[in-house]
Formats: C-alpha cells, sequence, structure tokens
C-alpha cells in the first residue's frame, strides 16, 4: 500500500509531473478536503482551482452521497478503484462519464493519511458512441453496398464467398478469422446483405476500439437510475434486432464480457444494466478476430465454449500473398475509386509498377495495398496510367524490422507468437519511454488508439516507476 510522510511534501514532489501528464488529479487530506485538484479537474467539474483549494468535497459536489463518493470509501474504509466507472453531476450539473482509479494514502503506522485520486473524462466517448449507433441505423438502408462488394479473381476467394453466401441463408453465428487487412468485415457484410436480414440493421462494433468500462453498457443497455446519471438508453444487442451485430477483434473483449454473450448466444435474451426483466433479440452474431483461435484460448483471451459455439460457421481469410493474381486486379479497382480525390488524370497501371507491387510482401494485406496505391496517385506529377509506387513508409520502418535471433535461441524453443510479443513489448516500452510516459502521444507514434495501447499496456504488464521515471517490465 502507498505510503507517505507528508501529503504536502508529497504534492510539493509530484506536483509538476502531475501538471505534465495533463489528467485530472485530485488529492484530499483525512478531513476530506481538497489539497491538491488540478487544472484538468477544473474544467471537467465547472468549477475553479482556487474556490476548490480547501474546501471539502461536498462542498464541491453538492450532488454527491457520501456512499456514492469512491473517495469517501476509499478515506473511511481504505477500499482501492482501479479503472471504476461512475456518472456523476458538475457544478454546472452536467452528467460527467468518468473513469478513475483511487486509492488511500497512508502513514508510516498504516493509518490513513488521504486519498488520491486520477481521471478520465468519458463523456465524449459516450457521445461518440450515441452518435455511431445513431449513423448506423442511418445508413444500414441508405448505403451504397457496391463499395462492399468483395474484388477477387482467385479461386480460393471465390470459394469461401460461395461458403458465405450459403451461410447466409440461415442464421448460425459465423466466425471469421484472417489477418489484418483481409477482408473480414467485407464478409461480415457479404452474409448480411445475402440473408432475409438484408433490409434490417447491419451494426459492427471493434471491441479493441471501446473503453472497457463502456462494453457492457454498449452491448446491454442501461436503465435509469441504474447508476448516478444513467439513463434509458438502447445497446448494440437491442438495436441490431433483426438484424446483424458485427463484433470484430473479438479476442479484445474481457472474457467476463465474453461468458455473457455466450448466454445471450444460448438464450437469445439479456438484462440491461440495472434492468428488472429479460429482453429479447432476434439477432444474428458474426465475430472476427486477427489470431489463431487456439493461440487466443490458450493465453485466455478467448472462452474455448464462446468460440465453439461460434464457430459452427467458420471462414478462414487468406493473406494478400497467397493471391497474388489479384493484387493487379486490386490495384486497378483502387486506381478506379479514388481518382477523382487527385489532381491528375491517372487511368491504368504500368507494367513496371505492377511488377513493383507483386514484388511486396504486403504485411498488411488489401488495406496496405489501398493505401500504397492512393499515397503513390497522390504523388504522381502527370497525366497517364500510375508508374511510381511509393510504399517506402511500409518497408523502411525501422522500428518494426525485428532484430535478429540470438544464435541460442533456436526456432525449435521458441515459437513465432513468443517472438512477435516480445518485440512489441519492447517497441511499446521504448515509445513510452520515448514520450516520457505519454499514452496519446506514444499511442500516435505506434499508429495504434489509446485503446490498444492500454490493453497492450495490461496485457504485458508494464509498470511505470516512479522513482527512475521510466516503463519497464
Amino acid at each position: 500500500m502507498p505510503t507517505v510522510s507528508s501529503l504536502q511534501d508529497m504534492i510539493s514532489v509530484f506536483a509538476r509531473f502531475f501538471d505534465l501528464i495533463h489528467q485530472p488529479i485530485t488529492i484530499i487530506n483525512r478531513q476530506g478536503r481538497f489539497i491538491y485538484y488540478n487544472q484538468e479537474s477544473a474544467e471537467i467539474d465547472g468549477y475553479s482551482v482556487e474556490l476548490a483549494l480547501g474546501k471539502h468535497i461536498f462542498e464541491v459536489y453538492t450532488k454527491l452521497k457520501e456512499e456514492e463518493s469512491s473517495i469517501m470509501c476509499a478515506l473511511k474504509y481504505g477500499t482501492e478503484y482501479i479503472g471504476n466507472y461512475q456518472v456523476y453531476y458538475n457544478a454546472k450539473g452536467q452528467a460527467v462519464d468518468y473513469q478513475h482509479t483511487t486509492v488511500p494514502l497512508y502513514d508510516a503506522e498504516g493509518k490513513i493519511e488521504g486519498v488520491i485520486e486520477i481521471g478520465r473524462n468519458m463523456s465524449t466517448v459516450r457521445r461518440l458512441q450515441e452518435q455511431v449507433v445513431e449513423l448506423n441505423q442511418l445508413l444500414y438502408s441508405h448505403s451504397d453496398e457496391s463499395r462492399y462488394n468483395i474484388i477477387t479473381d482467385d479461386p480460393q476467394m471465390k470459394k469461401l464467398i460461395n461458403k458465405a453466401k450459403r451461410l447466409a441463408t440461415n442464421d448460425t453465428p459465423v466466425v471469421l478469422i484472417g489477418d489484418t487487412g483481409t477482408g473480414k468485415e467485407l464478409f461480415a457484410r457479404l452474409i448480411h446483405r445475402s440473408s432475409k436480414r438484408a433490409d434490417k440493421p447491419f451494426i459492427a462494433l471493434n471491441c479493441g476500439a471501446l473503453p472497457l468500462t463502456l462494453i457492457e453498457s454498449s452491448l446491454f443497455g442501461t436503465v435509469k437510475g441504474a447508476f448516478t446519471g444513467a439513463e434509458n438508453n438502447k445497446g448494440y444487442l437491442e438495436l441490431a434486432d433483426g438484424g446483424t451485430f458485427f463484433l470484430d477483434e473479438l479476442n479484445a473483449m474481457p472474457i467476463e464480457m465474453q461468458s455473457k454473450l455466450l448466454r445471450f448466444l444460448q438464450d437469445k435474451s439479456f438484462w440491461k444494466i440495472g434492468g428488472n426483466k429479460q429482453i429479447q433479440s432476434d439477432v444474428r452474431i458474426i465475430a472476427a478476430m486477427n489470431e489463431s483461435p487456439s493461440v487466443l484460448i490458450e493465453k485466455n483471451l478467448l472462452r474455448a465454449d464462446l468460440f465453439y459455439r461460434l464457430s459452427v460457421g467458420m471462414i478462414v481469410l487468406p493473406t494478400l500473398s497467397s493471391r497474388p493474381g489479384d493484387i493487379e486486379l486490386l490495384a486497378r479497382f483502387f486506381i478506379d475509386k479514388h481518382r477523382s480525390i487527385v489532381n491528375y488524370d491517372i487511368q491504368g497501371i504500368s507494367e513496371h509498377a505492377i511488377l513493383t507491387l507483386k514484388n511486396n510482401s504486403w504485411p498488411g494485406n488489401v488495406r496496405m495495398l489501398e493505401n500504397v496505391i492512393v499515397r503513390s496517385m497522390v504523388l504522381q506529377e502527370n497525366d497517364g496510367p500510375l508508374v511510381n509506387i511509393v510504399y517506402e513508409e511500409e518497408m523502411l520502418m525501422p522500428a518494426f524490422i525485428p532484430p535478429p535471433l540470438p544464435v541460442k535461441e533456436a526456432l525449435s524453443e521458441v515459437g513465432l507468437t513468443e517472438r512477435v510479443e516480445r518485440y512489441e513489448r519492447k517497441l511499446i516500452v521504448d515509445a513510452l519511454n520515448l514520450t516520457n510516459g505519454s499514452i496519446t502521444q506514444a499511442a500516435c507514434d505506434l499508429h495504434i488508439s489509446r485503446t490498444s495501447l492500454h490493453y497492450k499496456i495490461k496485457k504485458y504488464n508494464l509498470k511505470f516507476g516512479v522513482l527512475d521515471g521510466v516503463f519497464k517490465d
């Protein structure tokens, strides 16, 4: 448990650090009064730093009840809250969706000296989530489905398309397995529009892009009064009633939530958070993952029983490198698709450019190919066929070139998955230390979302050393 000799001494040491991380941080003493309250907290609370300092917590949060206050529970009972989620009303009467970690601070004798809380305003995330649901509802019946066509001349892919259409004739769950950029969502949409559910909603959720604290309410919805600030909201399962619900990156969903999803698959019913009745929903579930299910199950990132339930219908998508005959076809398709965004009249592609494309291994698959084509088109300075292929960014990123394997570490002793994970862990540690622990900047440098980075920090159990100021295993 964290101990302090003096709260004021701690604040004097860490105040500069607290100011730099740009997150709401508050510290109260054993009397429940604020002795540290930064500008980020003030902006969320609709208050001011000067007014808050020295005031009791309930003078600032006037509508908060003691039994609902994580800070007061930590102060009175020593309760710790890690990544807790709550909704409260600020000084302006606005509901704030808040995720926080709250821990008591102890003196040398083990007595509670105060409490520190660090948080994150999730209100914007919640609003964006609701907007995404509304847009999904609006777009599913108005979207141009032709842009979701699967472009291929590959015999293997044509067999998979036929298999997807056969699966569309019934309502069994489907799991799609394939590397990033292989077209898992395209296949999910193909199954949906080939089914009797085609005129109903198709709702997609990337489990890795949604904060863990919002997944349950996003899936099942909430009832007003379930917790402070909760309103009557429909979840994705209710909004997708009659249609198809696509869960991408299923392995990013917490194991306990996978259990609830399994129960829904079995019963076709669920309970809203705070609800007192079961809700029936006729939804076809399609899930996707970009790793081997056996590896995910072994790492406890995927429930075996959930996978077996979903894999009644299973499609394994090939990489682009395994279907080289499609590279030219896809390149020409992307040139036609994006011709309007460039200043020159680019039509077709030169033989030299085609050869260059075919000599690439395409680790990012079709998505990477599309990005390379667009970049090459933007940089071309004349009309005519696309001549030069520009993909230096993909080929010359030293941070993503694995170091040589030590001689003593034979391939038979260390598998590919473990070596990739070791290298990923090293990249994340280096990025965090180069950005002085800034999650936002590190995520930007690594080209991943903040949510994905938080997930990987937890996955690899990375810790921030307060004394030496670096992240390490």
